[in-house]
């Protein structure tokens, strides 16, 4: 691996993150309170670093040299911001690792006490879902001039569809998704009832599927005040769940082409059908009494759980295990490819019951018979299908475990699925595992997945693919 090109990209990252921390002091300045001084030297210096690498000489990244940087940057920025928020706020570092760690995987799991707090640090928190679940390569290669060159590799092990020609039109066609969409929900979350700055911080965690809020219990207390916004949180929970693509056929009005996607009807043919599922068992099993609240509750938390947003309306803890198990599978699945949204996404769980569907008829017919399985009319290879058959295996090894080392610290082991689950599809519902009381090690445990599940598993398996293919032509070389 050639160390410059790696220091290359993982400094114009890093500039990205200088120039988000500089909004922060802004904040300070606009509400007239104190200045966050350490946002401030840090992000220039950052700029400044960010700069100085744009001198080192490099090559384009390798595939190799990509994984690594997409691994050290996540741990990078996010350990960077976490040593800012500790001198800022106070709070430990093992609680700022926490808050950066799911801010930037648009989890939303949160550790702080945000009532009371400077408006400028409740800013960062929406900007940490907002530009890490888009994801910091994006932002590099409109804001960056000499990222293209180097690491147009490393976005397309981040974003690997183009809904332009190249990757830089894409990556700017995907911002100006973004950005269009959060000034939509900004000016509905006005309209339906919330202040300019509750608008701004939720819409930017709702398009981001991320979930933090601008309070400590949440997003319920915006509801019991303005109950209208309900339907504009609602909406943009959806959309923050789609297909960055299917949005761009959206917002360009080729609602026939949306509309003749499989992967999104599929996607809306879940969600109905698990909130309903979750409706009942409010219902029969919960025993709401008020069925109106039992239905728009339910529908809200099981669509914030899918779409992987994280914002709930009455107590998660409270609910029954099977509640809280229909919930919990709801976030396994998580919302559609290439979105903003965690889990293993509607198009895996399509393909992977065809093609069990598949394997149960070839029992029975001819292997000529059997029709091949299809996605939009396209033909799903067998190694496509093998890929999201062990992205599934994954996905729930990775919860189950998570799970067995959360319930040794006393957890019931619902709570603890339900919780690891939450983590490693970037959810952010909590059933009240996760708190600034939790011990040191919970908050580890469930930083480690919710890292993995941003990421997706990709580094790691690509990593260990060529590690494996290397020590292999070792071995048969003479």
């Amino acid at each position: 691996m050639n160390l410059r090109n790696i220091a290359k990209s993982l400094l114009a990252l890093l500039m990205v993150l200088g120039i988000l921390m500089l909004t922060v002091p802004i904040i300070d300045l606009l509400y007239d309170e104190p200045l966050s001084e350490w946002f401030l030297v840090v992000g220039l210096a950052l700029i400044l670093i960010g700069y100085i690498g744009s001198r080192i000489p490099a090559s384009p990244l390798t595939t190799l040299e990509a994984l690594t940087v997409a691994a050290l940057a996540w741990v990078m920025i996010s350990l960077i911001s976490a040593l800012v928020l500790h001198i800022e706020t106070g709070y430990s570092l093992v609680d700022t690792v926490f808050e950066s760690v799911s801010g930037f995987t648009g989890t939303g799991f949160t550790v702080f006490s945000v009532d009371g707090m400077k408006h400028s640090i409740i800013w960062w928190r929406s900007l940490m879902q907002w530009s890490g679940e888009l994801g910091f390569v994006v932002f590099a290669m409109v804001l960056i001039p000499y990222f293209y060159s180097v690491a147009r590799n490393l976005y397309g092990i981040e974003r690997p569809i183009k809904i332009e020609a190249s990757f830089y039109r894409t990556a700017l066609q995907l911002i100006l998704i973004y950005v269009v969409l959060t000034i939509m929900g900004t000016l509905a979350y006005i309209v339906t009832g919330m202040t300019p700055f509750e608008a701004v911080n939720h819409v930017m965690t709702t398009v981001a599927t991320g979930g933090m809020s601008t309070y400590d219990q949440g997003y319920s207390v915006i509801f019991a005040r303005a109950p209208l916004t309900y339907i504009a949180v609602f909406v943009f929970m959806i959309l923050g769940g789609m297909n960055l693509y299917d949005l761009y056929k959206l917002l360009g009005g080729k609602l026939r082409e949306l509309v003749s996607s499989e992967e999104f009807r599929y996607y809306i043919y879940s969600l109905a059908t698990i909130s309903f599922l979750v409706f009942l068992s409010y219902v029969l099993v919960d025993k709401v009494g008020d069925i109106w609240y039992a239905f728009y509750a339910s529908i809200f938390n099981n669509v914030s759980g899918m779409t992987t947003t994280g914002f709930n309306i009455g107590t998660i803890a409270g609910l029954s295990t099977t509640t809280k198990a229909l919930i919990t599978l709801g976030m396994f699945i998580g919302g559609m490819t290439f979105s903003t949204a965690g889990g293993i996404k509607t198009l895996r769980l399509v393909i992977v019951v065809k093609k069990f569907k598949r394997f149960v008829l070839s029992m029975f017919l001819k292997q000529n018979i059997v029709k091949p399985i299809t996605i939009d009319r396209k033909i799903v290879s067998d190694a496509e299908a093998s890929s999201a058959l062990l992205f599934v295996i994954l996905h729930a090894f990775m919860a189950f475990t998570g799970a067995v080392l959360l319930s040794a610290y006393g957890y019931t082991f619902i709570d603890s699925l339900f919780e690891a689950t939450s983590a490693i599809s970037c959810v952010g519902l909590s059933a009240g595992v996760v708190s600034q009381a939790a011990p040191a090690g919970v908050k580890i445990i469930i930083s480690a997945l919710m890292l993995l599940g941003r990421i997706e598993y990709l580094h790691i398996m690509l990593f260990f693919a060529l590690i494996f293919r290397r020590g292999a032509m070792r071995l048969l070389a003479p």
